[in-house]
């Protein structure tokens, strides 16, 4: 009786480890599908900076177009600070933002920052730049934008 008791233990103690991987599996399933309604907008680029005004253009998206100026820019140790305006139009999505962040030595620049004008305002933007060029005073950069609903 003592053998049949221990394997009845050990099917109740299985099918419990079964339901509950069962609702933690149901679970984040359920948060995939939420999370994926609620993902960014990714939006690559290309620019080209003139870096004696601070200006750059280039190219957005799928046939877009991106302007960015910066506002201000402050030299800190090896790397910088710096605040800009950013003009993005791709398709419907046209928007202004206005964001901060910092120049690496390492030949990057990650900026964080807001929506001001346009479709999503309201909406925090996120972007990395990776420098694939210099000629003389001008930059070349690729990167990519993520643009969070106001709502997520």
């Amino acid at each position: 009786m003592k053998g049949a008791m221990e394997v009845m233990t050990n099917i109740k103690t299985r099918f419990g480890l079964l339901a509950v991987v069962g609702v933690v599996g149901l679970a984040a399933f359920g948060a995939a599908q939420a999370s994926a309604s609620s993902a960014p907008i990714v939006i690559p680029y290309a620019k080209i900076c003139d870096e004696t005004v601070g200006h750059c253009v280039g190219t957005a998206g799928n046939g877009g177009t991106l302007e960015m100026q910066i506002t201000s820019f402050q030299v800190t140790g090896n790397d910088a600070q710096l605040t800009l305006t950013e003009w993005i139009v791709v398709g419907d999505i046209s928007f202004t933002a206005e964001m901060n962040g910092h120049v690496s030595p390492a030949g990057f620049i990650v900026l964080n920052g807001t929506v001001t004008d346009g479709s999503f305002t309201g909406a925090q933007v996120h972007q990395r730049s990776n420098l694939v060029g210099v000629n003389g005073t001008t930059t070349s950069w690729t990167g990519e934008l993520q643009l969070l609903s106001a709502s997520a």
